[in-house]
């Protein structure tokens, strides 16, 4: 086994044995980091240790391809309600990363999924600093179940304010929503059936699971796309 993934098993055996003595690291790896991103590992909630159902196909390795494109064919538009889109119409898209914030997470990302252990998923958090006391903010995460490719988007480009002291929320933990959703994460491409639905339970849309701004693509059609 290699030493990552003992590492990896090791930290989710305490967390699961010592559940009220101490916090867990907020994250179990760090796979890449610079003064305005980074690309880590962090335990999965939804994943048991006791339930193997429960848990993401990690490790995994996936084409630079397959990745390259489900980035690039992300898109976000602004959410807006029934009776609003009947008013405004439906909202313009835009692409969810910029040329550059893809050249950047492709590769981290695809190293991420190979590390990882079930029960773990791929963080990533990008920023952009506006001034002295904000920044932009755009995170989420990633993970493989058996031939899906699943992006949750919990910020997108969130003008975060910096606070004077205290606990900097964006950095350490991406996965939480700065705001409540304004945005639709959609996918544009030929293949109609590259993107397969996810609807969460009531249970999940009435307290707030962190999987509900989530898109799942098709691996498998992702792999036959023109680059």
């Amino acid at each position: 086994m290699p030493k990552r993934w003992g590492y990896g098993f090791l930290l989710i055996f305490l967390v699961g044995i010592f559940p009220g003595c101490a916090s867990p690291p907020y994250y179990s790896y760090l796979v890449y980091e610079n003064p305005t991103s980074f690309v880590r590992l962090e335990i999965s909630s939804w994943a048991d240790t006791d339930l193997p159902e429960t848990w993401n196909a990690h490790p995994v390795t996936l084409s630079r391809r397959q990745m390259y494109q489900a980035l690039r064919g992300l898109r976000v538009r602004e959410h807006r309600s029934a009776p609003i889109i009947w008013i405004r119409e439906m909202a313009e898209m835009e692409p969810l990363f910029r040329e550059e914030e893809i050249e950047l997470l492709l590769p981290k990302l695809l190293e991420g999924l190979e590390l990882a252990v079930p029960q773990e998923l791929v963080v990533f958090y990008v920023s952009h600093p506006v001034n002295a006391t904000k920044r932009e903010v755009t995170s989420g995460g990633v993970y493989v179940t058996e031939g899906q490719l699943h992006i949750i988007l919990s910020n997108y480009r969130f003008m975060y304010e910096i606070p004077p002291a205290g606990l900097i929320y964006d950095r350490r933990y991406p996965l939480f929503s700065l705001s409540p959703s304004v945005v639709d994460i959609l996918y544009i491409a030929d293949e109609e059936e590259v993107v397969l639905s996810k609807e969460g339970s009531l249970f999940e849309n009435i307290l707030g699971d962190e999987r509900n701004g989530e898109i799942v693509l098709d691996l498998s059609r992702l792999s036959m796309m023109k680059m």
